[in-house]
């Protein structure tokens, strides 16, 4: 009776894991890739084409740029990237500065009778003054829309991609990157393959996660405390904080965590008073043969107790790869090179790969399937083994409950398999021949 009692407790564990943590996103399907761009100084696509760092739009006052994204939904996303480095000016430390341009003031616009993006009527959806960063997001109301515009009145510098995403369930699958020059590197130094909602994508057809890139050279934990009010201000709306922070802190292999550790809990509380979900990443190891130090290994544990302790969403650990990967270092072996950033953006790709297990997507469309009892396959338990009822051929992962892979393996057909995994919590994911993704929790 006694363990009976525990095998339900046991699922209610899970089934309270499962909603908080695997079925936590909905999917923003992108409305903007591949469109073209309408602009106060002609057409363009570049805007549009996925790849950051390369051709740009350049804004004066009184510019603007436009996208008919058609009708439906009922609010939309609308994500901007600057393809300069530092995120912000005015939070950069004095002793590394920045005067970058950037969009300073400006209205976002939607109509649904335009043809060019000068004719039509427009209304306002928002209104943005102040603006202190290189890129930005804003959720607006799209109802009987069918274009949105950026009509910037003041400001300069120059932008590399908009992108305007499918809102009408939420802005949950937004991602803001924070953190010091080794974020401002991965994210806006390297043109590369595929960055973290490329990776995303390809493993969740159907997902499609914006990325807000906000590293800034030389900060420390101190600056971003200093700075928490225009951090707020300019980002308390995206979902995810994915923080890289705290080399500057431990720099010259410095043991001190008691500042670092305090600042980050400031941070940790300032995000979930505002609904935002923190995670941290581990500090990359250095190459000590270039940089003449190695990061302590009291910041790594500083973070790991954090997130115990804070009930965090792990983030990746970025120092064990790099303790293993010396040669993805750039000459001064602290920052790391263009292989190095592709690797954090896989790392973070990898580490969150289970958030997106709760919710089923057909592959290949972006019609959503809430989750809920799953119609491929089904689990029941035995001593020291999990059964496997599949009503159909595919492939079945599963993940321990801080998205580790544990097992993947290939179902040929339908029928009823045994699984010997230990004792634990996990879940089951099941991705039929037909392209259906399900998922259900699982004691093992």
């Amino acid at each position: 009776m006694r363990s009976r009692v525990l095998f339900k407790a046991a699922l209610l564990f899970i089934g309270a894991l499962y909603i908080c943590q695997a079925s936590a996103i909905n999917p923003n399907p992108i409305l903007s890739r591949g469109k073209t761009v309408y602009t106060s100084k002609g057409n363009v696509t570049a805007l549009t084409d996925n790849k950051y760092g390369g051709a740009s739009f350049t804004i004066s006052n009184n510019s603007w740029l436009a996208i008919n994204i058609g009708a439906g939904p009922t609010q939309v996303f609308f994500n901007w990237n600057s393809n300069l480095q530092a995120w912000s000016n005015v939070m950069s430390p004095t002793k590394c500065p920045n005067n970058n341009p950037m969009p300073v003031d400006y209205t976002l616009q939607t109509s649904s009778n335009s043809t060019n993006g000068t004719d039509g009527t427009w209304t306002t959806a928002a209104t943005i003054t102040g603006n202190l960063v290189e890129a930005r997001g804003h959720l607006i109301p799209f109802t009987g829309a069918s274009w949105v515009k950026m009509n910037i009145t003041n400001g300069g510098g120059s932008l590399d991609e908009i992108e305007v995403f499918n809102a009408s369930k939420g802005a949950q699958d937004v991602w803001f990157f924070p953190g010091t020059s080794i974020s401002q590197m991965t994210y806006k130094s390297y043109s590369i393959a595929q960055d973290f909602a490329d990776l995303i994508t390809q493993a969740h057809p159907g997902f499609n996660p914006a990325m807000i890139r906000g590293g800034i050279g030389c900060i420390t934990t101190t600056d971003m405390v200093n700075n928490l009010p225009k951090y707020l201000s300019m980002a308390r709306n995206l979902h995810f904080w994915a923080i890289e922070q705290g080399t500057n802190d431990a720099w010259g292999g410095s043991s001190n965590t008691a500042t670092f550790t305090k600042n980050m809990q400031t941070i940790i509380d300032s995000c979930k008073m505002e609904g935002i979900q923190p995670i941290i990443a581990r500090l990359l190891a250095t190459n000590p043969a270039k940089a003449g130090w190695q990061v302590n290994i009291a910041f790594e544990t500083a973070i790991d107790n954090l997130t115990t302790q804070n009930k965090l969403i792990p983030g990746p650990d970025l120092y064990t790869y790099f303790l293993a990967n010396t040669s993805q270092h750039i000459d001064d072996g602290i920052h790391p090179d263009a292989a190095g950033a592709a690797a954090i953006e896989k790392l973070w790709a990898q580490k969150m790969d289970s958030l997106y297990i709760g919710t089923s997507v057909a592959k290949g469309g972006n019609e959503s399937v809430e989750a809920g009892p799953a119609r491929s396959f089904s689990l029941s338990y035995a001593k020291n083994h999990m059964e496997i009822h599949a009503f159909k051929a595919g492939a079945l992962r599963i993940f321990s409950t801080n998205g580790a892979m544990l097992k993947n393996l290939n179902i040929p057909a339908a029928g009823s398999y045994s699984l010997s995994l230990g004792n634990g919590l996990c879940i089951a994911r099941f991705t039929s021949n037909d392209n259906i993704v399900e998922t259900l929790p699982a004691v093992h």
